[in-house]
């Protein structure tokens, strides 16, 4: 369910309860619970009913289009399999020049690590 204090004072808003949210420390009292049974029993019955018609629809359709539906589903798959195989080649290509940047960055900064040291070995 909800916060249930919440949902409880919200009910009592409702259905007019003047108390003004009751005594203290009585926030689990809940004097229309009832409702509240009632309400959740509902929403499961019909939760309960929208699966078993889900259940049944897939029965139906499996019995009238059950090849066509498992050649589909190949099909997606297999363009699906297909896809990963280009991203996954992709972003072996993109870790690969990025690799290659950093090797060339590091050569770079390892030229110029220290411009005195180099100017002064090439003086006499």
């Amino acid at each position: 369910m909800c916060d249930q204090g919440s949902e409880r004072r919200k009910g009592h808003e409702d259905h007019g309860d003047s108390r003004g949210g009751g005594p203290p420390d009585s926030d689990f009292l809940d004097l229309e619970i009832r409702k509240v049974l009632l309400a959740e029993a509902e929403g499961v019955t019909r939760e309960a009913f929208r699966e078993l018609l889900k259940e049944s629809a897939k029965r139906h359709w499996r019995a009238k289009w059950g090849e066509q539906i498992d050649r589909l589903a190949g099909f997606a798959v297999d363009e699906l399999l297909a896809d990963m195989a280009a991203n996954l080649e992709i972003e072996a290509k993109i870790a690969a020049r990025a690799g290659a940047k950093k090797d060339r960055a590091e050569q770079i900064e390892a030229l110029f690590a220290d411009p005195i040291e180099a100017a002064s070995e090439g003086e006499p």
